[in-house]
């Protein structure tokens, strides 16, 4: 029968079953995170078979429906599309009302999700095409892993106590001062912790994470579950990981001690994750940070004693830079290091299989954050996409850079607003340069990290394009040893929970080192003292391992005078990496990176401390 494209969609589906009684409905398969679901369902007539997906069963339905009029009146693909895809707009007001809207009871032989936590995944969410070609072409290159199915009839929960029927099985709630929920889970002696906006999520996704290892363990007999286990399992490699990152790093944090219960409140926590041949149990914190403060203009420093930018990761990466330095000078007196001397006496190495990997308990501001979790494949493309942002000093969130391409002492002193790059910005800028920085490129080559593990808000399209998809294909002039580093993406799209207030402090944990507490708007220590991973302090680390090695050429020639930006100009490989990439954000019209005022680069620094038993002992190891 002809259908125009003036005719209602669910008049559609009234007259097919009025005029088809001996049709069949498949179970309905869903995907996609719970709160922007996808489902699948096939139509059986007349020994054929239609499949249809959309944003809710009913239009799911009416997409098959379509497929065999389609099928049978031989219309063309425009058509089609003309008479069955709505607007996402659309899409998105109708959705509460389509999901009410029931299939006769006579038809109904699906299997009808009731679970409504949210479902961890670390696999990407299909993005929605406006298209069904397009969505059945994605569909049958994924239903093999099932990466966010949520057919889930039955609560794990559930399935857990049905399993073990006469286990009395202990959920404890754990501490956390982060964003999430964190609920556990004892199975046989085993605890299983899950992370969720809410007890009931996190109780819910513990459950889950058991049954995903005990099945790894040995497959659960169960039939009934089976299948619904085994889709649970899809995601749990990623997820095992990102649990257990985000594990080790709550039992560091744990373990340290406040002399205030103020100072360990946090809604953000990094961590720098060392692990050895990709072996999960070889996983070690090297450090980690709290913290989601930037420097006061008012407290500027012309001699490099401030901390600009107290996020989380960005001071859990300087605090691993502080670890290079200390491994560097144990390889420099013979001691075990992580880095190994190559055949230049200053240059050292990796040691074999040693990789580092970063771990965020939410994604980082900026590029990889400015987004809904409505996003279309329509809105991914919008013209704001890619931009350098840069934080808001005193405040949360960011802004385009656009409009301060540059930035004066003088004139933030008189008032100006403080221009600090976003956190995403300065991930970007690590998968091109390094976690290493512009010093340290001196003795070791590029160290890139390995894989970046996101606990929350983490959406696969945005993280690859903030990470590496801006500049992957533009870039093209790098020095040797520099490359666009791809390391391996994974995380959860859940909301964290609404945190009222941040807090100003800011904690950095070194390993073997102890903590160290910031007030973020001041940049220095609540004793107001220099951090010790501020540029003054990591200079000196720096002119210590140039004496320890006895490389003084990457110093200036007066060496009791050495002013830090002639440091930093000495790396010219560095520099022209750096360039580099600056020059390929503007000219893909991304934006300028606003740097800091140059005087607060120009400060000089004094060699103290420096240690002839150091010479003696690295010449005598014949480096």
């Amino acid at each position: 029968m002809d259908e125009s494209t003036s005719i209602d969609n669910t008049t559609l589906l009234r007259d097919f079953n009025e005029t088809q009684p001996n049709h069949e409905w498949s179970p309905f398969i869903r995907y996609g995170p719970s709160h922007l679901p996808t489902f699948k369902v096939s139509l059986h007539l007349n020994g054929s078979l239609f499949d249809g997906c959309g944003s809710s069963k009913k239009r799911a339905k009416i997409n098959a429906i379509m497929n065999y009029k389609s099928s049978f009146m031989n219309y063309n693909t425009n058509t089609k599309i003309n008479n069955t895809i709505e607007s996402d707009k659309a899409v998105l007001k109708r959705k509460h009302t389509d999901n009410l809207i029931e299939n006769p009871p006579s038809k109904k032989l699906t299997i009808e999700s009731q679970d409504n936590v949210h479902q961890t995944s670390a696999i990407p969410v299909f993005k929605r095409q406006h298209t069904d070609d397009f969505i059945e072409n994605s569909l049958s290159k994924k239903l093999a892993i099932e990466s966010q199915v949520a057919v889930h009839q039955t609560s794990a929960v559930c399935i857990l106590h049905e399993i073990f029927p006469g286990q009395t099985l202990t959920y404890e709630h754990e501490q956390s001062h982060g964003l999430l929920e964190t609920i556990s889970v004892i199975v046989s002696g085993n605890k299983y912790v899950g992370y969720g906006k809410n007890k009931k999520e996190a109780k819910e996704i513990a459950c889950r994470n058991a049954l995903k290892s005990l099945y790894e363990a040995q497959p659960i007999d169960n039939i009934k579950y089976k299948n619904q286990i085994e889709m649970l399992r899809t995601d749990y490699d990623d997820s095992k990981i990102i649990d257990h990152f985000a594990g080790i790093t709550d039992k560091v944090y744990q373990k340290l001690e406040f002399t205030e219960n103020k100072f360990k409140e946090y809604s953000v926590i990094a961590s720098i994750i060392k692990m050895t041949k990709e072996d999960l149990n070889s996983a070690q914190v090297i450090c980690l940070a709290t913290g989601t403060k930037c420097l006061s203009g008012s407290y500027l420093s012309l001699s490099g004693e401030s901390l600009h930018d107290c996020h989380a990761e960005i001071l859990t990466r300087r605090c691993l830079m502080k670890f290079f330095y200390k491994e560097l000078m144990e390889s420099v007196k013979g001691h075990p290091s992580i880095f190994i001397s190559d055949d230049n006496k200053s240059k050292f190495k990796l040691a074999k299989d040693i990789t580092f990997h970063l771990y965020i308990n939410t994604a980082p501001c900026g590029e990889a954050r400015v987004y809904s979790f409505s996003d279309t494949e329509h809105q991914l493309n919008r013209l704001n996409r890619g931009l350098l942002r840069s934080k808001i000093e005193n405040g949360a969130g960011t802004v385009s850079v656009f409009g301060r391409e540059f930035q004066t002492y003088d004139g933030v002193a008189q008032g100006e607003r403080l221009v600090t790059m976003s956190c995403s910005d300065k991930l970007t800028r690590w998968t091109v340069l390094g976690l290493q920085g512009n010093l340290l490129s001196n003795f070791v080559e590029p160290i890139y990290l390995e894989s970046i593990s996101i606990g929350s808000m983490f959406n696969i399209n945005h993280m690859k394009r903030t990470i590496y998809g801006r500049v992957e294909n533009s870039i093209n002039k790098l020095p040797q040893d520099y490359k666009v580093q791809k390391p391996q993406l994974r995380g959860y799209s859940i909301l964290p929970r609404r945190s009222t207030t941040q807090s100003p402090h800011c904690i950095n944990w070194i390993i073997n080192e102890g903590i160290e507490i910031i007030k973020g708007s001041l940049g220095r220590t609540i004793e107001n003292k220099l951090s010790r991973v501020c540029k003054t302090s990591l200079a000196n680390e720096y002119i210590k391992l140039c004496i320890a090695t006895n490389n003084l050429s990457t110093l200036i020639e007066n060496e009791t005078n050495i002013f830090y930006d002639s440091l930093k100009n000495k790396n010219k490989n560095y520099v022209a990496a750096k360039n580099e990439l600056i020059s390929t954000f503007k000219s893909l019209n991304f934006g300028t990176w606003v740097h800091k005022p140059e005087e607060l680069k120009s400060f000089e620094l004094h060699v103290v401390n420096a240690s002839n038993n150091i010479i003696y002992n690295y010449n005598n190891q014949g480096c």
